[in-house]
């Protein structure tokens, strides 16, 4: 099962990359929370497909500011899946720890550019055999760059994942953000998977909103559709979650 809900970085703080990437979209963008922040996101993300729907319930994002320019992150989700003619089931998604070094800063190199490594593992095997996770560790370098134009703001990712099991594929993605209004920014992306000769391509399409109630609490929400899926069914996804920031 293929999962939408990864980590995020939004700025909470003068001397902290503003982005517009990570949730509620799948692309990441190159901020960091700040020295001693947290930034933590909680919510509902689903996958739907004929015949399928997957639920994290909640999809757990966790992560903390070392420095101005280092973010570490740990995510996991419980998941529920339901399958035509069969049963709920329900068991421990697949687990990512990460960490973010931004290492360029729009102030002073006109644009600002991170690295992202992660590894995504198991902690139940018997998710795995149930259908609830990927087989084997997978391990992933992807860069991510993004810069302001006035009200916009574009954030760009790619890099390899590799994996313990089955093929290499290469990330990448494209958000637009607007500020629409002072609280408010609204996105749109274009997220893509695919083979190392980049054939058999996964595409995804997005939108979403994020509406900042306060400084520390924020609500983020996206809705998107595969355009392509060369082994499975498209699927309807969405993510509605609430940000933390303190």
């Amino acid at each position: 099962m293929r999962r939408f809900a990864i980590a995020v970085s939004l700025a909470c703080a003068t001397r902290v990359a503003f982005g517009q990437g990570g949730p509620p979209m799948i692309t990441d963008d190159p901020g960091t929370p700040g020295n001693g922040k947290w930034e933590n996101n909680l919510a509902i993300a689903f996958e739907h497909r004929p015949n399928e729907t997957a639920i994290d319930v909640p999809a757990i994002d966790l992560n903390y500011g070392v420095g101005e320019h280092i973010q570490l992150t740990l995510q996991t989700a419980p998941v529920l899946v339901k399958r035509s003619g069969q049963g709920l089931i329900g068991g421990l998604g697949g687990t990512e720890a990460a960490l973010k070094w931004r290492f360029l800063a729009e102030a002073t190199s006109g644009f600002d550019m991170s690295m992202f490594p992660r590894v995504i593992f198991n902690i139940e095997q018997s998710s795995v055999r149930r259908g609830l996770a990927e087989d084997g560790t997978r391990f992933q370098i992807p860069f991510q760059i993004a810069k302001t134009f006035g009200r916009w703001r574009v954030d760009a990712e790619f890099g390899p994942r590799a994996s313990t099991v089955g093929r290499s594929e290469w990330l990448y993605g494209i958000v637009c953000g607007f500020d629409l209004a002072k609280p408010t920014m609204l996105m749109a992306e274009l997220h893509d998977e695919s083979r190392m000769n980049f054939s058999r391509d996964v595409l995804t399409l997005n939108v979403g909103l994020r509406h900042e109630f306060t400084e520390n609490y924020i609500l983020i929400l996206s809705m998107g559709h595969e355009l392509r899926s060369p082994d499975q069914p498209t699927a309807l996804i969405g993510y509605f979650g609430m940000q933390f920031v303190y």
